[in-house]
């Protein structure tokens, strides 16, 4: 189907394996299906799980890719530093 995620052909990682760097994002998942199965449980229909699920899944979105950016940001200052050791850091002036 042309809906489907491509299959590498490498040999794929669990999702315990892959989010081991990455304990607080690894917890949130945990949560939200905590919440999805407490949901269905409480008497809630499936769109209204769906619903909250997809929220969580948004901000969980959300945090890796703030995650990602500031580690990015951090990797670029760094590698300015190393190359670059005589310039000054840019500050506002007052």
């Amino acid at each position: 189907m042309k809906d489907e995620l491509p299959i590498s052909k490498l040999k794929r990682r669990s999702l315990d394996e892959r989010f081991r760097a990455h304990p607080k994002s690894y917890e949130r998942l945990q949560a939200i299906a905590d919440m999805m199965e407490a949901s269905i449980a409480a008497g809630c229909s499936a769109d209204e799980a769906e619903e909250r699920a997809i929220e969580e899944i948004r901000k969980l979105g959300n945090a890796l890719m703030r995650d990602w950016a500031q580690g990015a940001q951090q990797q670029s200052l760094e590698q300015a530093k190393a190359e670059h050791p005589e310039a000054s850091h840019h500050v506002k002036k007052k």
